[in-house]
């Protein structure tokens, strides 16, 4: 096993024992899963600090997690990290939040990040799971995909794309229903895509809470993997959604919901690539296109 499969290992089991650990472990683990790619660079005393729990904590979280010492625990976060990446723990948003008009749109180009984000969906271990989770939504009866605030439109997009190669996607919320009104009719043989970012949404924590007491297989979609919805699910995605702005960029999300619109098309094989251009030649024939002969001049 390599050194990155070892720090991801580590995540994944802090992650899964968190409800067991006490009051002020919690608050480890949720720094560490939040910022594990700053654990291997900063002193033990500056992490406890920033965690808000005091030195003897973070020692005895280590032990907890299996380490003789934090030292140790420490070393795991080294390899695949460098010291000049950074996050909101190492360069504050301060100067961004002072900056007004022409100079603060400027700042936000200059700074924009989300672009680089989609490295991390790049990698064979990331398609390899794309594809997994490919094949499991192709295996269900029903497959709902939900998203609130900056995410439903991304959620609602998919559904668009995704229910014309394969029958059977629902956005939620739909409708006036509340996401656990539509999931209530679900059983194990359907899917949950779900995803909330930081500030987490309530309805989307209780939904995937609910879909779970009815044994419906869940993937979940979020920028941390302290996110409450991960424990839950079957499958995991943590994608970057690095912004200037006060709000996640969607950019990394739809483009790995496009890598998953690809393998769907994959899995399924030629036919649906037949049935997309019956489609559009349909579209044609009954003039919903406008033909380039027909255009508007304006």
């Amino acid at each position: 096993m390599d050194e990155i499969k070892e720090l991801n290992d580590l995540l994944a089991e802090i992650q899964s024992t968190g409800d067991k650990f006490s009051p002020e472990l919690k608050k480890v683990a949720r720094f560490v899963l939040e910022n594990h790619h700053v654990v291997g660079f900063l002193s033990i005393r500056h992490l406890a600090s920033l965690a808000k729990v005091n030195h003897s904590t973070m020692v005895r979280f280590a032990k907890v997690i299996g380490f003789s010492t934090f030292a140790e625990f420490r070393e795991v976060f080294r390899p695949k990290y460098r010291p000049e990446e950074n996050n909101s723990l190492m360069s504050t948003g301060s100067e961004m939040n002072l900056q007004v008009g022409k100079g603060f749109a400027l700042s936000s180009v200059s700074n924009w990040k989300s672009v680089s984000d989609l490295g991390v969906l790049d990698s064979p271990d990331m398609h390899d799971k794309i594809r997994a989770a490919a094949k499991d939504i192709l295996q269900a009866e029903t497959r709902y995909v939900l998203g609130v605030g900056v995410a439903n439109s991304v959620a609602n997009n998919f559904v668009y794309l995704a229910d014309m190669i394969a029958p059977g996607f629902t956005s939620l919320p739909s409708g006036g229903d509340l996401p656990i009104d539509v999931l209530g009719r679900g059983t194990k043989k359907d899917i949950l895509i779900a995803m909330t970012f930081k500030p987490y949404r309530r309805e989307v924590i209780e939904a995937v809470n609910f879909a779970d007491s009815l044994d419906i297989p869940i993937i979940t979609i979020s920028n941390s993997p302290a996110c409450p919805i991960m424990a839950k699910a079957r499958t995991r995605f943590v994608i970057p959604t690095t912004s200037p702005h006060f709000f996640p960029s969607m950019v990394p999300i739809t483009a790995l919901f496009e890598l998953l619109l690809g393998y769907l098309i994959s899995e399924i094989g030629n036919e649906v690539i037949v049935d997309l251009r019956k489609m559009h030649i349909r579209r044609h024939t009954f003039g919903i296109y406008v033909e380039e002969a027909n255009e508007l001049e304006y």
